[in-house]
């Protein structure tokens, strides 16, 4: 993202909290990381961009090198980069024809000479031209998986947190997992597919059963095509054709409502969803009214859900909990797994995390 002086009253924040680190740039676009609990400045000029991981934050400097923040080290990876995309595992940056990845502190060229490539939380499927080995790095290695190939994708169609689904040369849809890759059926249609963790949920093009793969097995939920559906954490929330509302959950279906939400909205382990002009959060098994309004923002990561209320005032739902986290006018902010950022009043960046409230 850009940085500029005219972002005074809205900053943009990005964070992660595995390693219990966010970042962001003050109202004088100094660049800053939040680490533990203390704030550290990495940056005295505005940074040209950023995007941070559960592990690592990767930022281009305003000498355009590409610098990532993990375990308390900045990293130099130097200038001349493409493009790069931070994940909750990985960097993946592209010099040129060059594709690299770093992982844990260290970084490893995929490809000399890469054509497209997708990016998961703990992988990354790329295509070589010149080898034209269709691969993938996942767990410190690369595993070729098809070869002599002749798409410039493969027909790669997801790439989920540490699952991949694609189809190859010959119409098979295949799904990679633990390093391990099943043949599921044979296609030449658009396969409308959804991935995870630990889970692929997708349409039957000839059957229109709503199925999934699960624990090295296909598992079929619904046997007529639901009316919409996500997938999560080895979650799938969808609505069914009859308009009732259900979530598959680690094997198991439950139905959270008999009728159908006016929207939904899974991601990681948390289910938040409205209906009747109020908000509510399925949770651990457990539906949580939030409130008896839609706020007119919120964001949702972890099992947290982060909105403003009437008055414009920052509120916070975590795991069955309630939290006021500020009094005042937010100007902008942002929620993490454990870490709401946000900016109020002249322009005042606090951290909420571990119970806990941090002004910058």
């Amino acid at each position: 993202m850009k940085i500029s002086a005219t972002l005074l009253f809205s900053l943009l924040f990005l964070a992660a909290n595995a390693q219990n680190i966010a970042a962001f740039s003050d109202y004088q676009n100094r660049f800053f990381v939040f680490d533990n609990g203390q704030s550290r400045q990495l940056e005295y000029q505005p940074v040209l961009s950023y995007q941070t991981g559960d592990k690592c934050i990767g930022y281009i400097t305003n000498s355009n090198n590409l610098k990532i923040y993990y375990n308390h080290i900045d990293y130099d990876l130097g200038s001349m980069v493409d493009s790069y995309i931070v994940t909750d595992n990985l960097v993946t940056y592209q010099m040129n024809s060059q594709l690299f990845v770093f992982e844990d502190g260290n970084k490893k060229m995929l490809s000399q000479y890469v054509g497209n490539y997708f990016v998961g939380d703990s992988m990354v499927a790329f295509f070589d031209t010149r080898e034209r080995y269709f691969q993938v790095y996942y767990q410190g290695q690369i595993l070729t998986l098809e070869d002599e190939i002749l798409y410039n994708d493969a027909r790669l169609f997801k790439v989920g947190n540490n699952m991949m689904g694609y189809i190859d040369a010959y119409q098979n849809v295949k799904v990679l997992h633990q390093g391990k890759v099943t043949e599921l059926f044979k296609t030449n249609s658009i396969i409308n597919a959804y991935v995870g963790r630990n889970i692929m949920a997708y349409i039957d093009p000839v059957t229109d059963l709503l199925s999934v793969f699960y624990e090295n097995e296909v598992k079929v939920l619904e046997t007529f095509r639901p009316l919409s559906y996500q997938v999560g954490y080895e979650k799938v929330a969808y609505i069914t054709s009859t308009g009732d509302f259900k979530l598959f959950n680690h094997g198991e279906i439950e139905t959270i409502s008999n009728y159908a939400p006016d929207t939904f909205l899974l991601k990681d382990d948390i289910l938040v969803y409205q209906m009747q002009g109020q908000l509510y959060s399925y949770l651990n098994g457990e539906n949580y009214l939030i409130e008896n309004y839609i706020p007119s923002s919120y964001e949702v990561n972890g099992d947290m859900v982060a909105y403003l209320d009437p008055n414009g005032f920052l509120k916070l739902f975590k795991a069955g909990e309630r939290f006021d986290l500020s009094f005042e006018k937010i100007n902008g902010f942002k929620v993490l797994r454990g870490i709401v950022i946000f900016n109020e009043g002249m322009n005042t960046t606090k951290v909420f995390y571990n119970g806990q409230t941090y002004s910058q």
